[in-house]
C-alpha cells in the first residue's frame, strides 16, 4: 500500500512540475518585426516601368543635415529598404536621407562630375503593435497624410516626383512610396 501511495505522489508531483512549466520564450525567426520602407523608382517617360538608378549611395541625416552613416553604397538598383526612427509615438517624426545618383563619377576626376544628390524628408507617426510575449512590440508607421515626403529643392532634382502607394508601413511584402525619375 505504500508503495502505491508513492508511486502516486510521484506521479501527481512529475505532473504538477510538467503543467507548471512555460515554454520557452524565443521569437521565433518568421515572427514579422518592424517593417523597413520600400520604395520603388520607375521611369518618368513610361510611369509603368521600373528603372534602375545607376550607383545609387544613400545615407541616412540628422537634424542638422550631418551623415550619421551610409544605409547603401553605390548600388544599380530598382529598389531599396530604408529604416524608419522610432524613439515614441510622435506625429510628425521625420527621417532624413541623402539620395546620391551617379555617386562613382563625383570620386572619378578622368570623368566630369555627373553626381547628383537629393535630400528627401519622409514624415510619418510610429505605433508601437504589441506582437507577443517572446517578441515584445514592433512599430508601425503611418506617412503623414497632408505631406509625407518633403524635398529640398536645390536646382537639379533628379528624384522628379513621388507616389504613395501606402499610407500604412506595416510590412514588407510590398513598396509603400514610388519615385520617378
Amino acid at each position: 500500500m505504500k508503495r502505491i501511495i508513492s508511486l502516486f505522489s510521484c506521479i501527481v508531483l512529475i505532473a504538477i512540475v510538467t503543467w507548471s512549466c512555460e515554454r520557452d520564450d524565443i521569437c521565433a525567426e518568421a515572427t514579422p518585426t518592424t517593417p523597413h520602407l520600400i520604395i520603388r523608382f520607375y521611369d518618368i517617360d513610361n510611369p509603368d516601368n521600373l528603372k534602375q538608378v545607376r550607383q545609387l549611395e544613400i545615407d541616412g541625416l540628422d537634424d542638422a543635415g550631418v551623415s550619421i552613416g551610409t544605409i547603401l553604397s553605390r548600388t544599380e538598383t530598382d529598389s531599396i529598404n530604408l529604416p524608419l526612427n522610432f524613439q515614441g509615438e510622435i506625429e510628425g517624426t521625420t527621417t532624413t536621407f541623402q539620395f546620391e545618383r551617379d555617386a562613382d563619377y563625383a570620386d572619378n576626376t578622368d570623368e566630369t562630375d555627373d553626381s547628383n544628390i537629393d535630400i528627401v524628408t519622409i514624415k510619418y507617426t510610429p505605433e508601437f503593435v504589441y506582437v507577443s510575449r517572446a517578441c515584445g512590440y514592433k512599430s508601425i508607421f503611418n506617412l503623414d497624410e497632408l505631406d509625407p515626403i518633403d524635398r529640398e529643392a536645390d536646382g537639379d532634382i533628379w528624384t522628379t516626383s513621388f507616389e504613395i502607394i501606402n499610407q500604412t508601413i506595416e510590412n514588407e511584402n510590398a513598396a509603400q512610396i514610388n519615385i520617378y525619375h
